[in-house]
């Protein structure tokens, strides 16, 4: 078990190395490949088709959001190119009051998740415009941010348009609405502590008695409303979520975006010849304000390719520890020491917890614990909707805490903050891990004692 498992102890210890002794740029996907190379060295059967094989795999697996990746890089270029990010952090600083920020940020994206069906469409999009407003009134983003992703993963979870929500459906046949309202209680009760853990770190953080931010004496506010609110901007926003409802795919809801903001840019400023050059390399902003243009500028591919290397790092380690037989023989090992229905749901977690840290895709991290425990829980009685949840606890919840992971990776390059820097502000995801396995062990307590 310890040899199976020496790949993780190789990437911490290779995180920690390049992170706090020989620290470099990119410490995540070079830990990712010095720690799946050791991986690779120790396995005496060393044939490369099982790596190929592997490799192949997690990659096409990954490839989709890799694509998405390159359309939210040109969307948030091209919003900002033609005004409007702009007009979405006014229209945030006309509605959110500091006094309330942080929960009033969770609600948001938690209503814009639960309409689209969609964690990424939100914090691409509407993620991208309530950073820009943190910044604006001085308020911490790493916490911002932690709350954009907590609204993100609660709304996301409980949308019948969510695919992660229909994947632990389908898997475990349990039809989509009772699968929902399974999960409604726990998910319900953790975003109902979240609000309130903002509510408190908000209180910490936002003092009106000490200083007045919220002024349009500030150089920044004074700045952003010199440009008078253009409501008509708003459209390419309407559009990316209005296509989301009508259950279009993720393309082509940011394709609408990118393509109508651009339209808008034409009629306003006649052919907008350096669009092309704006969509690859980001958007420069002249503003005259430099707060304003560090988070006016920004985008593009370009800014999309160290997000994709580590990604591609991540699918090389998930490579080796897949084809090499280092995961199926911890599996092997789960399922020996899960002895009780209590044991299973905890190895369900525990693997999607797993294969989120070694594949770098949340789909894996649902699909394969399904397939891996089905036959034991209908063995042991435990009821379907009981896996389908305890998939959606783990798989889906700790997708975005984790830095190389697709959804991590997303999460962070939209928001511009990193994983590391947000993860202690993300109370929904956190408390609801901490709550769905206190009470697995509870319940595993009190079945002992009767």
């Amino acid at each position: 078990m310890f040899f199976s498992l020496s790949p993780l102890l190789y990437l911490i210890l290779s995180i920690l190395f390049f992170r706090f002794v020989w620290v470099i740029t990119y410490p995540h996907p070079t830990a990712l490949f010095v720690a799946g190379v050791f991986s690779f060295l120790q396995r005496r059967n060393r044939k490369i088709v099982f790596l190929r094989s592997s490799f192949r795999k997690n990659f096409v697996s990954v490839l989709p959001a890799m694509e998405i990746l390159f359309f939210v890089g040109m969307l948030i270029a091209s919003w900002a190119y033609s005004g409007v990010l702009l007009t979405m952090i006014q229209v945030g600083i006309l509605f959110l009051q500091p006094d309330y920020f942080l929960p009033s940020l969770a609600l948001v994206a938690a209503i814009a998740a639960m309409v689209s069906g969609s964690s990424w469409t939100t914090a691409g999009t509407l993620g991208v415009a309530l950073i820009g407003v943190a910044e604006v009134i001085s308020f911490p983003q790493t916490m911002a941010a932690g709350a954009i992703v907590s609204g993100c993963y609660f709304g996301d979870k409980l949308s019948p348009l969510s695919d992660t929500t229909n994947l632990a459906s389908s898997l475990t046949h349990v039809p989509i609405w009772k699968h929902i309202k399974h999960m409604l209680r726990t998910t319900c009760i953790s975003f109902g502590m979240a609000i309130l853990g903002f509510y408190f770190l908000n209180l910490y953080v936002w003092d009106p008695n000490q200083v007045d931010h919220f002024t349009l004496d500030s150089g920044v506010l004074k700045s952003v409303s010199s440009f008078g609110v253009s409501w008509i901007k708003l459209i390419p926003v309407a559009l990316v979520f209005g296509s989301s409802v009508f259950k279009m795919h993720i393309r082509i809801s940011l394709l609408l975006g990118i393509t109508s903001a651009v339209g808008f840019s034409g009629f306003e400023l006649g052919i907008p010849i350096g669009i092309v050059e704006t969509l690859i390399y980001g958007f420069d902003s002249h503003s005259g304000n430099q707060i304003l243009d560090r988070f006016l500028s920004g985008g593009g591919v370009i800014a999309i390719l160290p997000t994709e290397i580590l990604i591609l790092s991540a699918v090389w380690f998930g490579a080796v520890v897949e084809g090499y037989g280092y995961l199926n023989e911890i599996l092997i090992q789960i399922k020996i020491w899960a002895k009780d229905r209590w044991d299973i749901l905890l190895s369900t977690m525990g693997t999607s917890f797993l294969l989120n840290l070694v594949t770098a895709d949340q789909y894996l991290s649902l699909v394969i614990p399904a397939r891996a425990f089905r036959s034991l829980a209908e063995e042991k009685g435990i009821p379907e909707k009981d896996i389908s949840r305890s998939l959606e606890d783990s798989g889906t919840i700790t997708s975005p805490l984790i830095p190389w992971n697709s959804c991590g990776a997303f999460m962070s390059t939209s928001l511009g903050v990193s994983v590391i820097a947000f993860l202690p502000f993300v109370f929904f995801n956190l408390f609801h891990i901490i709550l769905s396995v206190s009470l697995i062990f509870i319940a595993k307590n009190k079945t002992k004692s009767s």
